[in-house]
Order: structure tokens, then sequence, then C-alpha cells
């Protein structure tokens, strides 16, 4: 009889445990999902830096070459 109110209250400890864990878990993805004003204006100002300085100038390079082959072909 002691060991079983032993383990009923070791499982109630659990429960308590893993419904902090749950609310926990909540709150994160709660934080992930909201994404304030600030955090979308510096997701558009990288996106923007990283398309000028990386995708601009390899699209000036691929147009360059098309154009140097397109002249030895004589297009």
């Amino acid at each position: 009889m002691d060991q079983d109110t032993k383990v009923i209250q070791e499982l109630q400890e659990l429960k308590q445990k893993v419904g902090h864990l749950e609310d926990l878990l909540k709150d994160q993805a709660n934080k992930k999902e909201k994404a304030g004003p600030l955090r979308i204006f510096l997701d558009a100002v990288v996106s923007l830096l990283f398309g000028l300085i990386v995708v601009g100038p390899v699209i000036v390079i691929v147009v360059g070459v098309l154009m140097v082959a397109a002249s030895w072909l004589g297009i």
C-alpha cells in the first residue's frame, strides 16, 4: 500500500513536469510564429543586400558571357 502511494506521487510529479514542458514548447512555438516589424524589416534588408551583392553580379557575368558568345557566333 505504501509503495502504491509512492508510485502515485511520482506519477503526479511527472505529470506536472510534462505539463510544464508542454507549456514551454507552446511558448516557444508562439515566439516563432510572431515575427515583429523589426524582424521583418531586417529580413527584407538582408534579402536586398544578398540580391545586390551576390545575385546581381552573377546575372551580369552570365549576360556578359552570353553576349560574347553571341558576338562570336555573329548573331
